[in-house]
């Protein structure tokens, strides 16, 4: 009994060391490069979308990444491999409206109505299942514990844009 709470207090010690290291680190305006192989960020602060959804109310499904204006490594490296992920698998959906991909700075004041849609406030990634015209916004977290290992992430990101996909 002793040892799974003490498990659980560790684990839950970790995650917060962590999470504290992703947000300090999100803070520096430290440069460093990127994944030579991905698609690099566009660097203007506005809402980037990929493609804007047909107009008509048809469902589709938003992946919207939020980011601060100046980004440390891995908030860089989620950006564009998300970008990366969506515009080399999701080609013919992004094409046709059902998949919509965004880049948002919530530093922005541009971006302020976005970014309090999604209650963003930070490096974060959104989906959003958009059927009858309301939203169905779920953070995706996962993609924090794959930074750095191209193959993991990805698979993170096309599961989840599957999934929700399958749902309209």
């Amino acid at each position: 009994m002793k040892f799974s709470i003490s498990v659980k207090l560790f684990s839950l010690i970790a995650t917060l060391v962590l999470l504290g290291c992703i947000l300090c680190a999100c803070g520096s305006s430290a440069s460093q490069g990127t994944n030579p192989e991905l698609t690099p960020t566009p660097t203007n602060t506005a809402v980037v979308p990929t493609l804007q959804p047909s107009p008509g109310g048809a469902d589709y499904v938003e992946l919207v990444y939020f980011h601060r204006t100046q980004q440390c490594y891995s908030c860089r490296y989620a950006g564009d491999t998300t970008k990366y992920t969506v515009e080399t698998y999701f080609a013919d959906e992004l094409a046709s409206g059902k998949l919509v991909f965004k880049k948002v700075d919530v530093q922005d004041k541009a971006n302020a109505s976005i970014a309090e849609r999604y209650g963003a406030y930070g490096s974060s990634l959104f989906i959003n299942e958009i059927i009858d015209g309301i939203d169905h916004i779920e953070p995706v977290t996962d993609i924090w514990y794959q930074i750095g290992d191209d193959d993991e992430f990805i698979q993170v990101v096309k599961d989840v844009i599957e999934k929700h996909l399958g749902n309209i």
